[in-house]
């Protein structure tokens, strides 16, 4: 009986859903891009999800952080945007973005990332054609944390830009000279060959899955989102980017000098260990507490006593 009543109430919402999303032509087609939207997300969005996170990355917190923090700043903005009317050619090309990316969605199954630019596509039809141009310009906090929450891999986007733009493996002899210098500074015999640390009884190559990259990224989107989550201003958003990124920096130089110690003095188990596993969580963990830290020390964020998104 009770399973009824529940399956009943169930029908009802949707019945009142569908009479309400068919009492207009625009309600029909922001449904149907609803529909596309809704597909993505079940399958295509949260399996990437699942997977980056089961193979240990971190972005997927963020992706999800980025996709609540958007969702309830919609939702506690929802009176506000009762009020934006969109003109008659913004309405029209609205729809036409809607009706272009359900059209395309089809042909875009094969790969996760074509199925978020479409969806993307959809969402700004659907934004254009129910509150117009207005939203973009007062809901730029709202846009950014959109885009960051779309696809669970857009946080390899960097990776892409900085390996077209710079020459190859640049990063590797910025971090092996970083490594080099620190360990010459703590007093280890150390001598740089490209991206080889080489100390008298061993050495160490810097590659790209650890010369910091990553660790970078990963600071810098966790930089953006504490600064929009807190509502700081773009200075300050801009402050802790850049200390993120100079602290991630900073951990990684440690780590790769303490990899090279490890080879070159210690035994094998001591390098698998800094390398992998538990010595990479606690390098991180130090990393976010020193982060955290400095951000109190420095001022630049008051978490006690800084409201988060009204």
């Amino acid at each position: 009986m009770i399973y009824w009543n529940f399956y009943k109430r169930y029908i009802l919402i949707i019945k009142k859903i569908l009479i309400l999303f068919y009492k207009s032509l625009h309600n029909r087609i922001v449904f149907c891009g609803l529909i596309v939207g809704l597909y993505y997300y079940l399958f295509s969005w949260l399996k990437t999800l699942i997977l980056f996170s089961i193979s240990g990355m971190t972005f997927p917190l963020l992706t999800a952080t980025a996709a609540y923090l958007a969702l309830q700043e919609l939702w506690q903005k929802k009176n506000k945007l009762t009020h934006f009317n969109p003109g008659t050619m913004q309405r029209r090309l609205g729809h036409s973005l809607i009706l272009f990316g359900v059209g395309l969605f089809p042909l875009s199954l094969h790969k996760g990332w074509s199925q978020a630019l479409v969806w993307l596509v959809i969402l700004v039809g659907i934004i254009l054609s129910t509150w117009g141009i207005t939203f973009f310009k007062y809901y730029k906090r709202t846009i950014v944390l959109i885009l960051l929450s779309i696809y669970p891999g857009i946080y390899l986007l960097p990776t892409y830009l900085w390996r077209a733009l710079t020459p190859e493996r640049t990063m590797d002899y910025i971090q092996a000279w970083s490594a080099n210098l620190t360990l010459q500074m703590i007093g280890y015999p150390s001598n740089l060959d490209g991206t080889l640390v080489k100390l008298p009884t061993g050495s160490i190559e810097v590659g790209w899955g650890c010369n910091g990259f990553d660790l970078i990224v990963l600071m810098l989107m966790t930089s953006l989102l504490i600064g929009i989550a807190y509502r700081l201003k773009s200075l300050h958003i801009i402050k802790i980017c850049f200390l993120g990124c100079v602290l991630a920096f900073t951990f990684n130089t440690a780590r790769i000098a303490l990899l090279a110690i490890a080879v070159a003095y210690w035994d094998g188990s001591s390098f698998d260990f800094w390398h992998n596993g538990w010595g990479g969580q606690i390098f991180s963990a130090a990393m976010f507490t020193a982060y955290y830290y400095l951000l109190m020390h420095m001022r630049l964020l008051n978490f006690p006593h800084t409201s988060k998104l009204p």
